[in-house]
């Protein structure tokens, strides 16, 4: 920061206080450790079978597109059903877009590291096509194409009028200790731990690989998803370019691997992101650097996590 002629001082003042004395800090707070947890949560059930899931933020995507194309298509039906239509599609919109890296992974051994990293660009693609077209406002900001914004009969309520969280956040929560529950607490830990480490010990204990490995993959799209309709629901309400040029599903890669892709510890790592992100975009701001300071401090982290894992499991540390 220092060399990219910020003042260390003001930096270090936006980074850890900004988050919660500036007007809106703590709604950002929230709004970002939504969207980390429930990625957070994919990616993390992911790499517990040993797979690496890199397209969270395609499938984010696709998610707030769903929600638009719901909306627009099943105008029809009543207000409770549109509702929960909404959020399930965008939930099955990130099932579905994984499905193709999850069958091309299962059944013919492709890497799905490269091809979710190339069906994020194909799902910028589609989502500007669709913006451009079937769930184009009439209007639009600034000369760009946008999505009409959501009645407030289909945003997600806060929780106490005048507050900034939404009900988003205990629902969040709630599918954390849910999924801490079921992936956790039942035998699938074992069989997901064992696929994850030696194929070869999890055929010998007679564990079906491609069903784990499709179980954590479909699942890991459709948290995704999910964290597209609370995002758009409940904060954003509405779609546009910006929306495209997010590096959230990163950094929900990040918060998985600090939290050791345990269900809850992938909590705790998404709100330490959450706060550090929003009080990284204030300093940038405040201490006069460019913001790509904030992404080379997550990079840095990133390098020493993995740092860490190497010689943990090397025995250099314990």
């Amino acid at each position: 920061m220092v060399y990219a002629g910020g003042n260390l001082e003001v930096a270090l003042s936006s980074l850890f206080l900004n988050p919660i004395t500036l007007a809106g800090g703590v709604q950002q707070i929230f709004v970002r450790f939504i969207l980390f947890y429930t990625m957070g949560l994919g990616v993390g059930l992911a790499l517990k079978a040993g797979l690496w899931n890199i397209g969270a933020q395609g499938q984010l995507l696709i998610g707030m597109v769903m929600v638009f194309v719901v909306y627009t298509f099943l105008a029809f039906l009543p207000w409770p059903v549109l509702y929960i239509a909404m959020i399930l599609g965008a939930a099955l919109g990130g099932l579905l877009w994984i499905a193709v890296p999850t069958i091309l992974r299962v059944k013919f051994g492709a890497n799905e590291i490269v091809v979710t990293i190339l069906l994020n660009v194909v799902a910028i693609n589609f989502a500007f096509f669709m913006l451009s077209g079937p769930i184009k406002s009439s209007g639009t900001a600034l000369g760009f194409p946008h999505s009409i914004e959501l009645p407030a009969q289909f945003k997600i309520p806060n929780i106490v009028g005048g507050t900034p969280i939404t009900w988003a956040v205990p629902a969040t929560i709630v599918l954390g200790i849910i999924l801490y529950l079921v992936v956790e607490r039942t035998p699938f830990r074992v069989k997901a731990d064992t696929v994850g480490e030696s194929h070869e010990t999890a055929k010998y204990a007679g564990i079906s690989i491609p069903r784990v490995m499709a179980i954590t993959m479909l699942a890991a799209g459709a948290l995704a998803g999910l964290a597209g309709a609370t995002y758009l629901m409940g904060y954003r309400y509405e779609l546009d370019i910006g929306s495209f040029s997010t590096n959230y599903g990163l950094v929900a890669i990040i918060c998985a691997l600090v939290g050791r892709k345990h269900m809850l510890g992938i909590g705790l790592a998404s709100f330490f992101f959450a706060y550090m992100t929003i009080g990284a975009e204030s300093m940038a701001l405040s201490a006069n650097v460019t913001t790509y300071v904030v992404f080379a401090m997550e990079g840095i982290m990133m390098l020493g996590i993995l740092l860490g894992n190497y010689l943990t499991e090397r025995r250099f540390l314990v």
